[in-house]
Parts: C-alpha cells; sequence; structure tokens
C-alpha cells in the first residue's frame, strides 16, 4: 500500500491510476479535494460514470455488486465511491470484500474511511487491495504541523507570506481548513504575487479555529493552560454541554491512575506518578502511539496528590451540574483547567 498526503496527490495521479483508494481521515477540505483530483484524473482515462454511496445498515449491496459487474449505458467505465462508517460490522467488512473481488479494469474504487488507525489496518479486506491501493491520509493537521501546510499551499498559490502570518494564520484558522482555503483565496486576490506582511494578513484573517473536546484533554494533559482555556471558550460558544467534557476528562483522569500504579505502596502523596511501567501499560490498554507521549507529560509532571485532587473536583463539578444546576459551570470548568499545571 502506497500511503502519501493529499498535497502530493495530484503527483501521484500523473504517473498511474490504482484501482483502489483509501481516503483515511476527516477533514472535509483534504476529503472533498482528494476525492475531486481522483475523479478528475480518472475521467481523462474513460471513467464517465460516478457513484457515491453512504455505507450503513440500510445499503443494498446487491445493487452494488449488479452495478459493479454492468457497463454504463454510453460508458463502460464507472467510480465508485463509498463513505463508510467509523467502524464497520463484520457483515460489512464481507460485503466490501464481495465488491473488492468483482475488480475490473473498468472500475474504480474510492473507500472513506473518517478514522484511521492500526485496528483498521488488521481489517481482512485491506488486505485484498495491499498491493494495488494507495492510502491518502486527510487527517486535519495538529498545530504543531499546520504551519509546514499552510507553507506548502501557499507556494502552490503563488503566495508570499512572512513567519508571523503564518503563525497568525495557524492560530487563528486551527482545526478548520475549509475556512483557511478562503482566507488565502481572498489574500491571493486582494496581493497577487507580494509579499504579504503580519499587517496585510490581519486585514483578512477572521476567528474561525474549530476545537473538539479531545483538544481541550490533550492541552490539560500536556500542561498548556492557556491553550486549554482558549479551547474551552471555543466549545462553551459552540453550544458544546459541559456534562459532555465532564465525562471525557473523569475517563482520561481514571486511565492516569491506571497507567501510573505503582508495585510499591504510595508512603508519600507528593510523590511523583509512578512511569516505571508505562511502555506495557500503554501496550495492556492499547493507547495509541501519538497519545502516548502526551500521557506520559501528565504523569511526569503531577504527583498522586494533585491526581486525587483533581478527581475530587471533577466529582464536585458533577454534582453541581446535576444537582444545582448551576449556571456558572463553565467558570468552574476553567478553573478546574488552570488545576493542570
Amino acid at each position: 500500500m502506497q500511503r502519501i498526503f493529499p498535497e502530493n496527490l495530484p503527483l501521484v495521479l500523473q504517473k498511474n491510476l490504482a484501482p483502489f483508494y483509501l481516503l483515511g481521515g476527516a477533514d472535509l477540505l483534504l476529503v472533498g479535494e482528494s476525492k475531486d483530483h481522483i475523479v478528475q484524473q480518472a475521467r481523462t482515462l474513460g471513467f464517465d460514470e460516478k457513484f457515491e454511496v453512504t455505507i450503513n445498515n440500510e445499503t443494498r449491496w446487491e445493487q452494488l455488486y449488479e452495478m459493479a459487474q454492468s457497463q454504463g449505458l454510453f460508458s463502460a467505465r464507472q467510480i465508485i465511491i463509498l463513505n463508510l462508517p467509523e467502524s464497520l460490522t463484520t457483515a460489512q467488512q464481507k460485503q466490501i470484500a464481495e465488491l473488492i473481488s468483482l475488480n475490473n479494469p473498468d472500475l474504480l474504487l474510492i473507500f472513506h474511511l473518517p478514522k484511521w488507525n492500526k485496528t483498521i489496518e488488521k481489517q481482512q479486506w485491506l488486505s485484498l487491495i495491499d498491493g494495488n491501493s494507495v492510502l491518502v491520509q486527510c487527517q486535519t493537521p495538529e498545530m504543531t504541523k499546520l504551519p509546514q501546510w499552510i507553507s506548502g499551499r501557499a507556494r502552490s498559490m503563488n503566495l508570499q507570506f512572512g513567519p508571523d502570518a503564518i503563525q497568525l494564520l495557524a492560530y487563528n484558522y486551527e482545526g478548520n481548513l475549509l475556512a483557511l482555503k478562503q482566507t488565502l483565496q481572498l489574500l491571493q486576490l486582494r496581493f497577487g504575487e507580494n509579499k504579504i506582511s503580519l499587517n496585510k494578513a490581519k486585514e483578512i484573517i477572521e476567528q474561525s479555529s474549530q476545537f473538539t473536546p479531545f483538544q481541550w484533554i490533550d492541552a490539560l494533559l500536556e500542561g498548556k493552560i492557556i491553550r486549554a482555556e482558549r479551547i474551552l471558550k471555543h466549545l462553551q460558544q459552540e453550544d458544546v454541554q459541559a456534562v459532555v467534557l465532564l465525562r471525557i476528562i473523569q475517563k482520561e483522569l481514571m486511565l492516569l491512575v491506571e497507567l501510573s500504579r505503582s508495585p510499591n505502596p504510595i508512603k508519600n502523596s507528593q510523590t511523583p506518578l509512578f512511569n516505571g511501567n508505562l511502555r506495557a501499560e500503554f501496550d495492556r490498554l492499547k493507547i495509541w502511539q501519538n497519545k502516548r507521549a502526551i500521557y506520559q507529560n501528565a504523569i511526569n509532571r503531577l504527583t498522586y496528590k494533585k491526581l486525587y485532587q483533581l478527581i475530587q473536583q471533577l466529582a464536585e463539578l458533577e454534582r453541581q451540574t446535576k444537582q444545582e444546576f448551576s449556571e456558572d459551570i463553565w467558570v468552574l470548568l476553567a478553573r478546574f483547567s488552570a488545576q493542570f499545571n
């Protein structure tokens, strides 16, 4: 399986059109552009018919099988795009394998998998296309990688930015590549090929970052309090239910307890969390590789006293939310966040 990033897809398509494409990730811009690139290249090779299907429990697989085997009325080559659910049932995996078995030179299959991880990679139907497929990784770039993504996109548009302007774009459009693309297009129309300074960028930029509760959690575990507070304000503005945040952070705190289990009794509550068996615990609890450094950061920083204080504060927050229906829950959540330093 060839693995590439979306920005490399046009060049790869010019060299060869594979029979199977996998779009792994849920970023709307990257998934949409990747589909468009593949379809456009396929059309130049005579793939004139395109069908897009969202897979669920109501999917009529017999119709899909018939479609894959039949030739169109006015064309003989077709593209079928399957938008898969985050979790495939065993039956759906077998049905996809059946569809793959119908592969022929006049059929191009594109699979969109909103989540891509080690569990999905081990599914048997993927082994059927391993040598003839291209995986396009369509995950939204993390904040640390977003400036590099912006620089690459700017070069492709003949835009010139100073480093401070790129940082401002990354700060304002984290998690929202669709809005970022629109802003880059506006900057292109406004300034053309002239170098765009920080002040010029400010004229166009609007606050359009999008965050998830899990980014708030990561910021807390890493001790990035200012970032956590910023994300929390966004979640409040987006009407995320506070009880959802309470449930997620509760799970994460209990996971820290599990990861830092000491083989010996804890004699001093100020003792740092035990980290001598993290690798085995990460494997046992099936913690993703890209999350391990975040948990290790928290374990290296927190003491047993601090961790149990956080758990107690969380229990009080939940009580106030459910029993007192406190309207100050977001203020209390902000104070709670500050305790992770």
